[in-house]
């Protein structure tokens, strides 16, 4: 007689064994969060203000007037929004009104400038809650960009900006 194929055999079934126990533990211990819970209006929130920066950054020209960096790049870094409303990224901010119907959001523009960190407000609709979250997307700049959107970033012909855009966005 194979004693091989007898060891064989029996490491298959508890393998087996060990698998439908796997499955078995993952499938009933699953933690179920209901939608009311805060911390799932949080994450689906994140959610939401990511891809809506995300579909900027990434959409076709066909299918918007211009992509997140375009925006970026066509934005003047000397002037700053203010709570009554004006901005100079209008584009940005009725592309990301279509995005997030319900949500009420601002836009924050992070940049490193002779050496220091830069926070410029692009788009203010408000004051966060306590409940708010953030989106960051990161956009790289040249000069060429710049020039092609008509922007005022001052950016030497080999150098390249990173600029993070933060959407804060919070539900009323």
């Amino acid at each position: 007689m194979n004693e091989d194929a007898q060891i064989h055999t029996i490491e298959g079934f508890a393998a087996a064994a060990l698998m439908t126990m796997t499955a078995l533990l993952v499938t009933e211990s699953t933690v179920i969060i209901t939608p009311q819970s805060e911390l799932s209006l949080d994450v689906q929130l994140q959610e939401i203000a990511s891809d809506a920066l995300v579909v900027l950054d990434s959409a076709p020209d066909t299918a918007i007037e211009c992509n997140l960096s375009e925006s970026v790049a066509a934005w003047d870094p000397t002037s700053e929004a203010t709570p009554d409303g004006s901005n100079n990224l209008e584009v940005l901010d009725s592309e990301l009104e279509e995005l997030l119907p319900s949500l009420v959001y601002n836009v924050d523009l992070a940049y490193v400038e002779n050496g220091e960190l830069t926070v410029r407000h692009a788009i203010i609709h408000g004051t966060p809650t306590e409940d708010s979250v953030v989106a960051r997307r990161l956009v790289t700049l040249s000069n060429e960009i710049v020039e092609a959107a008509g922007g005022n970033w001052s950016i030497s012909e080999n150098e390249i900006r990173v600029v993070e855009v933060r959407l804060i966005a919070w539900q009323v």
